[in-house]
């Protein structure tokens, strides 16, 4: 990358509670210096970034950096597609600098470190896979969002609710992985299990009383949580999984696995590889969760868009399956 290039940096300051502002403000002069075009943006309010994104792209800006935790990556990358989850700028390239709370995707590439990923920035963005989901906004109108990571149904959409609602002060005490575990036995200990019809790849639809179903494109989500060992950013699947008609003291059960990815396989999960994943709540409200944010309910169709956004993040050749 030229030194001259134009550069985007999209700055959340609330990420990490507040630490992507703290690392950003000891690090911008050097940072200037390093890349002449580089532009700074900072968001001010949620759904900013994506405004801010869109805005840099349609002017032209050929990278543009998500400077904070797995939701601002999402909102910039919302910045890249339309309505219907095509990427509108496919030259383009989204680069990441972690700073914030949870660090999903970052973790699955080896959570590099500040000087790795500034460096990766430097490097030619590579074809990754993203995904969609089409679901009704918490207004009652039907959208569409891409996530890198996954997204989800059930326990986790309310979850999610739970830690987003947390306080600074909690969030600073308990970590990433600490609050989402306290929030996720918070949530399955009050959650009561709606019914809920799920369909894989156009399969043949299955009713069950939800606990939760995830598609993934990367590995982790939940602040540590190893959701999908078997997931690859280009591989054109996503790691479907699900859960339904178990108790809550099962649920306790697989929510000690989870973290070292030992519920793969277990008799009351369903997995599948594949593209395209479908779903509709059959009585009461179901939440959806996207990339660590919680934007709305079911109806739910998530889909795989492949090798279809450029990408700059540190570690990232080793979660690719070939060479661009």
């Amino acid at each position: 990358m030229s030194s001259d290039d134009r550069i985007v940096a999209i700055v959340n300051p609330a990420a990490g509670g507040g630490r992507a502002a703290r690392r950003w403000a000891t690090e911008e002069e050097h940072l200037r210096a390093r890349w002449s075009g580089l532009e700074i943006a900072r968001t001010e309010h949620r759904g900013h970034a994506t405004t801010l994104a869109r805005q840099a792209l349609e002017d032209g800006v050929p990278l543009v950096v998500a400077v904070g935790g797995d939701g601002t990556a999402n909102e910039v990358l919302t910045g890249f597609v339309d309505e219907d989850g095509n990427n509108r700028f496919p030259e383009a390239e989204l680069g990441l600098l972690g700073a914030g709370t949870g660090g999903d995707f970052l973790r699955q590439l080896g959570s590099p470190s500040w000087s790795e990923q500034l460096e990766a920035l430097d490097q030619p963005g590579q074809l990754v896979d993203y995904g969609a989901l089409r679901f009704l906004d918490h207004e009652g109108a039907m959208r569409v969002r891409p996530f890198l990571n996954g997204a989800s149904a059930g326990l986790t959409g309310d979850v999610v609710a739970r830690v987003l609602r947390a306080s600074r002060v909690s969030r600073r005490l308990l970590g990433a992985k600490g609050t989402y575990a306290w929030y996720s036995l918070r949530g399955i200990m009050a959650y009561d299990f709606p019914p809920v019809e799920v369909q894989v790849d156009g399969g043949e639809p299955r009713s069950v009383r939800l606990a939760l179903a995830t598609a993934n494109n990367g590995q982790y989500f939940g602040g540590g949580m190893w959701i999908a060992p078997g997931a690859v950013l280009d591989d054109g699947l996503l790691e479907i999984q699900y859960a339904g008609d178990i108790s809550i003291r099962q649920m306790l059960g697989l929510f000690g696995k989870v973290f070292g990815g030992k519920h793969v396989g277990h008799r009351l999960i369903s997995s599948a590889r594949g593209t395209r994943l479908s779903m509709r709540a059959l009585d009461k409200e179901v939440l959806v969760e996207i990339d660590g944010e919680q934007p709305g309910r079911l109806p739910g169709e998530l889909w795989l868009v492949p090798r279809g956004l450029r990408l700059r993040a540190a570690g990232l050749g080793v979660r690719l399956s070939s060479p661009e």
